[in-house]
């Protein structure tokens, strides 16, 4: 083959679009399927994403987003589950796993320089001991979990490079695709798994105000006009004279899920991915962004409120529970369904003690009938007793301008 023939093919194999393109939002992924042939009998199945030895139930194709791969994440499995199964007749065949292109399972990509083809094994991408890919495992019908290396899916290190640096930076959405050969390089039968992974976060949201309330603060916020790609938004507080201690309640912490993903000073806190909301954490050790004094990350050990879809008409939300006099400072994330979260600027608050109807009025206890005493200025009343109130207060007012002259 000549010189420009070769070059030729090697473009033609690096730029080709459906195999790493940015993802248009409408691609099936996070479920694949399994075919081909392993010494001449027919294989077939499908494929998933698992966790924990559970299926992936929300955001199947989109698990993997700047978290997952800032801390070299090693929990999320691709399932392979086998309807037919290879024969048990002691012939023996290869196995291997791929991430990348969609066409790794060719044997020309796998062996041009340049193209994004990467072998995983338990020496690469490092720190990957953990993996292991048996091939007498593809004899059974019972499920098997391969081990996905974050860093790799999201850069996957081009054919013939000796080094790579595994940058988060996807620069958007992009489609990638893991795959698992059975048998020889020429033709092998392939398990394949679709995805799409972004490390580039939604828009974030503008915060316009942070009102007071008594032992309360109600944050508001907008977004542009038009903004897309965000799924939810969740508010985070923290105290200013405390800033490592949790605001909000070991209940609230504990039955409150949050809803985007954060690697912290080498823990990964990841967003609910089962039907039932359930957060897990995963310890990587040396990864993560380190915590400095003054700076208020995007920790979930800091979430003040419930998950705000953004479909919402009213930006807002209420955080009770707090300590009148008290500084709290205050952001709101925007979150996309790769789990990625994009903070707003941050503000701070103090609740305030508010006056009730009677304030004004009831100076002390005798001056105000029973059940209108000045400990009840701080509830709500009924409309029937707002009436009430009403004349109370006129009656009152009018009897001390009579006294006083």
């Amino acid at each position: 083959m000549t010189r420009w023939k070769t070059q030729l093919l090697v473009f033609a194999l690096v730029a080709a679009g459906p195999h790493w393109a940015l993802a248009d939002g409408t691609t099936t992924t996070g479920s694949g399927t399994c075919s081909g042939m392993v010494n001449s009998k027919t294989i077939s199945g499908k494929t998933m994403m698992a966790l924990g030895g559970e299926l992936v139930t929300q955001n199947q194709g989109v698990v993997f987003g700047r978290a997952e791969c800032e801390c070299r994440s090693r929990g999320l499995r691709m399932r392979v589950l086998l309807d037919q199964a290879v024969a048990q007749d002691g012939q023996t065949f290869s196995t291997s796993m791929y991430v990348g292109q969609d066409n790794c399972s060719e044997q020309t990509p796998r062996t041009t320089s340049g193209a994004q083809c990467e072998q995983i094994t338990s020496a690469n991408p490092p720190g990957n001991g953990d993996f292991s890919i048996e091939p007498n495992a593809f004899r059974s019908v019972s499920p098997i979990d391969l081990l996905l290396p974050a860093e790799a899916l999201m850069k996957p290190k081009p054919v013939g490079s000796t080094s790579w640096d595994y940058k988060c930076d996807t620069g958007g959405p992009q489609n990638v695709t893991a795959q698992v050969l059975l048998g020889p390089d020429s033709g092998p039968a392939t398990c394949k798994l679709p995805l799409s992974v972004n490390t580039q976060g939604p828009t974030a949201p503008s915060l316009n105000s942070v009102g007071s309330g008594s032992g309360a603060l109600t944050a508001r916020w907008s977004v542009p006009t038009g903004t897309s790609g965000i799924q939810y938004y969740q508010v985070l507080c923290r105290s200013v004279k405390s800033p490592t201690v949790p605001v909000m309640s070991d209940e609230f912490l504990s039955s409150t899920p949050y809803f985007f993903s954060a690697c912290i000073d080498g823990k990964l806190y990841r967003r609910p991915l089962n039907a039932s909301n359930t957060n897990t954490t995963e310890d990587r050790p040396g990864y993560g962004e380190k915590p400095t004094a003054g700076t208020f990350l995007v920790d979930p050990r800091f979430i003040c409120s419930e998950r705000i879809t953004a479909t919402t008409s009213d930006l807002s939300a209420r955080i009770s529970g707090l300590s009148n006099g008290e500084d709290y400072e205050v952001m709101v994330v925007s979150i996309d369904n790769y789990g990625n979260a994009s903070p707003s600027t941050v503000m701070i608050g103090t609740p305030q003690p508010t006056k009730g109807v009677l304030d004004d009025i009831c100076q002390k206890e005798a001056d105000c009938p029973a059940g209108f005493g000045c400990s009840a200025s701080g509830r709500v009343p009924a409309p029937s007793t707002l009436l009430s109130l009403s004349v109370f207060a006129l009656i009152l007012g009018l009897f001390r301008r009579g006294r006083v002259s």
